[in-house]
Parts: C-alpha cells; sequence; structure tokens
C-alpha cells in the first residue's frame, strides 16, 4: 500500500510539478500513451501519419538538406501521406548526417526546446545531433509505462549496473537530478565485476532491500553467475531489466531461473528515437513515435532497421538506417504498433560471407554456450576466413572441445571458409565499457 501511495504521489503530483517548472513533457507523453495504448491499430496509423505529414512540411520548409532531397525527386510534402509513401525518400546513414550536419539542422532550431547529444561511437565514429525535449519525454515516459507492466511501481528502488551511458552525466542538470532522485535508482559500476566486487553489490542489494535490477546484460549476467555459483537466495528479485546488450538465451535463462522472475529485454537508440520494451517474450513494442522499416532483407522481414522519428523537429531524420537489423512485425493482434520479435543485433553482426552464408550474433551466441569458455570474440578477417578468439575455462575446456567447436563454425560458415581459432587470458572492454563479441572487419 505504502509503494503504491508513494507511487501515486510522484506521478500525479510531484512528476508533473517537476515538468513545469523544468519546461520538460514526460507526464505529458505517459498520459498519452496510457491512452493510446487503448486505441485501435487503425486509430494508431491515423495518428502516425499525421504526425508523418505535419514532419513532412517541417523539413521541406526549414532545412536545407530535405528540400533539395524533395526538389531533386519531384516531390512536395503532401506527396508523403503514409508509411508506404516514406520508400520515395531515399535512407540517410549516420556518415551522410554527418556531412550534412548543418543542412538537416532546420533554420527555426532557435524556436525549438532540444538537447545536444552525441552516439556512443560504438561501431565508428561518434555522431553528434540534436533533441527534441519531447524525445526525452517520451524515452522516459515508455520506461515508466513499460515497467509497470512487470509490476514496478516508480519510486521503488532498483541498481543500475552500467557505465556513463546508463548513469547520469549532466550531474549540474537539476532536471536530472529531480528525475533520478524520483526514480530511486542506484548506479553501480557494472564493468570489471570481480567477485568482490559483485559480493560488495549483493551486499547492496540486500542491505538497501532491491527488488529490481537494471543493466547492461552481460554486466547482470557476470553478477547471477556469482550469485549463482555461491548459492546466495536473492529471490527478493522480482524483475530484471536487461539493456544496450544482446540479451543472449543463456543470459536470460540464467538470470531468470536464479532469481525466479521475469526478465524484460529493453531496446532502444536514442539517435533513432526508438525505444521498445519486452511486454511479453520475443515481443517488443516500438513506441508509436516511430514508424520502422526493414531494408536489405536476409529472411522474412528480417534485416537492416530504419526509423522515422515523427516528434524529433530540432535534428530530423527520415528513413534512418543507425546500424541495427531485427525482424519487424507490422500488423499484431497483441499490439497495436509496430513489434520487433527478433533482436540480432548491430548490422555488424549478421556476417555475411563470400559463399552465401549468413552467421548471426544471437545464432552464434547460442552455438558456444554449450562449450567451456569464459568469453569469445568472432572477426569476419576476410571474404572466407573468420578468427575465433577464445577465453578458455583453463579447468574444463579441453582440445576434443576445440575439435567440436571447428566443427560447429563450419556448420554455419560453410566448409570452405577458413577458421582460425585463438586463445586469450582475457579481453578488454571497449571505451563505453561494453565489450563486442562478434565483429565484421
Amino acid at each position: 500500500m505504502i509503494v503504491r501511495i508513494k507511487e501515486f504521489i510522484l506521478l500525479q503530483i510531484i512528476f508533473p510539478v517537476a515538468d513545469f517548472v523544468m519546461g520538460t513533457c514526460a507526464t505529458k507523453w505517459y498520459r498519452q500513451i496510457k491512452l493510446m495504448n487503448s486505441w485501435k491499430k487503425e486509430e494508431i496509423t491515423d495518428w502516425q501519419n499525421k504526425q508523418l505529414q505535419k514532419l513532412m512540411v517541417h523539413v521541406y520548409e526549414n532545412t536545407i538538406y530535405y528540400k533539395r532531397v524533395f526538389d531533386e525527386r519531384g516531390l512536395k510534402p503532401e506527396d508523403i501521406q503514409c508509411a508506404d509513401d516514406l520508400k520515395k525518400l531515399p535512407v540517410i546513414t549516420k556518415d551522410i548526417a554527418r556531412k550534412h550536419f548543418d543542412e538537416i539542422v532546420p533554420k527555426n532550431i532557435s524556436s525549438i526546446k532540444h538537447r545536444k547529444a552525441k552516439t556512443g561511437g560504438t561501431t565508428g565514429m561518434p555522431m553528434h545531433y540534436y533533441c527534441d525535449e519531447n524525445i526525452w519525454g517520451v524515452v522516459t515516459a515508455l520506461k515508466i509505462y513499460s515497467w509497470k507492466t512487470l509490476g514496478y511501481h516508480y519510486g521503488e528502488r532498483f541498481v543500475t549496473l552500467g557505465s556513463s551511458s546508463l548513469f547520469p552525466f549532466e550531474k549540474k542538470s537539476p532536471i536530472l537530478r529531480i528525475y533520478n532522485l524520483m526514480r530511486s535508482g542506484i548506479p553501480l559500476n557494472g564493468i570489471n565485476l570481480t567477485d568482490d566486487i559483485c559480493r560488495q553489490y549483493v551486499d547492496i542489494i540486500k542491505k538497501k532491500k532491491i527488488c529490481y535490477i537494471y543493466g547492461y546484460a552481460a554486466s547482470i549476467y557476470i553478477l547471477t553467475k556469482y550469485v549463482a555459483n555461491n548459492n546466495i537466495d536473492l529471490t527478493q528479485i522480482k524483475a530484471v531489466f536487461s539493456t544496450s546488450e544482446m540479451l543472449t538465451d543463456n543470459y536470460r535463462k540464467l538470470i531468470s531461473e536464479t532469481y525466479r522472475c521475469p526478465v524484460m529485454d529493453c531496446y532502444g537508440a536514442r539517435d533513432a528515437g526508438i525505444a521498445a520494451y519486452e511486454i511479453k517474450p520475443r515481443q517488443y513494442h516500438i513506441g508509436y513515435n516511430v514508424i520502422a522499416e526493414v531494408i536489405n532483407p536476409f529472411e522474412e522481414n528480417t534485416g537492416t532497421l530504419i526509423t522515422t522519428n515523427l516528434i524529433n523537429y530540432s535534428f530530423p531524420l527520415i528513413r534512418y538506417q543507425y546500424g541495427d537489423e531485427a525482424q519487424l512485425v507490422n500488423n499484431s493482434a497483441h499490439y497495436n504498433g509496430q513489434l520487433i520479435t527478433r533482436i540480432i543485433g548491430r548490422t555488424n553482426d549478421v556476417m555475411r560471407l563470400d559463399n552465401g552464408h549468413n552467421l548471426t550474433a544471437t545464432g552464434f551466441s547460442m552455438a558456444m554456450k554449450a562449450f567451456d569458455v569464459i568469453a569469445f570474440e568472432i572477426n569476419k578477417t576476410g571474404g572466407l576466413e573468420v578468427e575465433l578468439k577464445i577465453q578458455p575455462d583453463r579447468e574444463l575446456y579441453n582440445q576434443e572441445q576445440e575439435s567440436k567447436i571447428r566443427q560447429t563454425i563450419h556448420k554455419y560458415v560453410g566448409n570452405d571458409c577458413k577458421v582460425n581459432i585463438v586463445y586469450v587470458e582475457s579481453f578488454a572492454p571497449l571505451q563505453n565499457g561494453k565489450r563486442r563479441y562478434f565483429m565484421n572487419n
């Protein structure tokens, strides 16, 4: 009862007041999302089409880049009425956005409340962009709304296992101070999790009676493995929310079995404005502010994701290819918006070999879980050559396993593909704290 009263006060009183004082709009979007969730599919489509038409007028009248794109194709804003019409426009990539940054920023930018941002640079040079206050509002609201579906009440304490990308880095911002105080998150560094650090984190979770864990999938997995190996009872955990990295099947299995609770994977890309939450297993509900498409398919409805963010006027990205691959469903009996039913990962997480074989990060990860390895990294080093780096479990791993690993890999890449296996003592994380295990060179 106390938890529900606290949630009511936060969401119905403090949250709206904070929005009003700080000029933010999370409350507006939280209410809008709750309302739209009850709409029919046709009503959602109609709302998105109206937002799309407004966006087209804006980019044509206020940006140099999109006016040129329209004019070169003999198009006017009224020619783009719905999602299908978007195919008349070209895809925009990060390289294009960097090159034409000044031409994409609208001439009326001073009248649009926005924030400066940049991508993490995981797949290359960071991209600078602007983000409407609306985007921050809708992403914040989507998280609150989605977490509630697993029983989380806003204001309940949770720990965050991550790095700077998950922690509030704008420490001087009064907006973030208020919102982070309200949401009761306890940040814990999820990088280099030794047994000693895991022990400290377990003590914090127990002492503060934490019931929810949020963070990098790999970081949560490492902590959970420590909990499982030491027979620690943390069944006080009611739900786990993973983000930023691939939640592999073996990660999910260990986490759910150890804590005996549901696991919700949280997918998103800030520059694309997309946020999608796994409301039901393998069903990621995409926020209504985005129209998603799939291009370069290699399976049915599966390929490179591109998005059109309908509410970012400060740096509009139409048909934006941001580097992820997934399976998309446009019509579902379970959700009135678009669904992602399978996340493959970065575009680089699909290895396309010269012999026609495709190796996906998810599939490869599932194959590797059968072997006694602590960590691994596979690289495409040529059209018909891959290199697998392995950090073996020295107590269990043997040469027989190496032979079986070779056989397994050849099933995916073909017998005509050369497989090189290299053993390493450890892997260093990237600058953002994550570690990539699936790479194309």
